[in-house]
């Protein structure tokens, strides 16, 4: 059987900032050996899907990778609910960075990890969102970690506190 995918949903004011943020996320995954993909405004024969109902058909997309064990990224602007409803693993990524570049955009209005760009350290957003993918138990831990089980309650109730997750 193959392990469930899920949906990391990038969404943000400046469109061009998700696609680096994807691609970090991506990275981590494919170090675990899991399949990634990402739909973005590159995605050669994303604009086959442009028109009505565009979201609804990448969502589609999402669903049936997820099904089959992908872990889709997509950076195509802000899901509207529908969409949230529609998804079943989905999370979703706020990426700040720079001014808006439309006045049109609406952040979602609980995103489960905000990234701040420029990063203080770069690739803790993407790091954030692998671990709240952990927490909510869409992705497998990894084997052999540092620390022990009590020790990453603890790293987590910590994050907690700070707002991180």
């Amino acid at each position: 059987m193959t392990t469930p995918g899920f949906t990391v949903w990038l969404t943000g004011p400046d469109p061009t900032a998700l696609r680096p943020v994807a691609d970090d996320i991506a990275a981590r995954l494919a170090a675990r050996h899991r399949a990634a993909e990402i739909f973005d405004a590159e995605t050669p024969g994303i604009e086959v899907l442009a028109g009505e109902q565009f979201e609804g058909r990448v969502t589609f997309l999402a669903e049936v990778l997820a099904h089959h064990g992908v872990a889709t990224i997509v950076a195509l602007g802000p899901p509207a609910g529908e969409t949230r409803r529609t998804c079943a693993q989905l999370i979703e990524v706020l990426v700040h960075a720079g001014e808006p570049r439309t006045s049109r955009y609406a952040p979602p209005e609980r995103p489960e990890v905000e990234i701040v760009l420029p990063e203080p350290v770069p690739g803790a957003g993407a790091e954030r969102t692998i671990r709240t993918l952990e927490v909510m138990k869409m992705l497998g831990r990894e084997t052999g970690g540092v620390y022990s089980e009590d020790e990453e309650r603890e790293i987590i109730r910590r994050l907690k506190a700070f707002g991180y997750l």
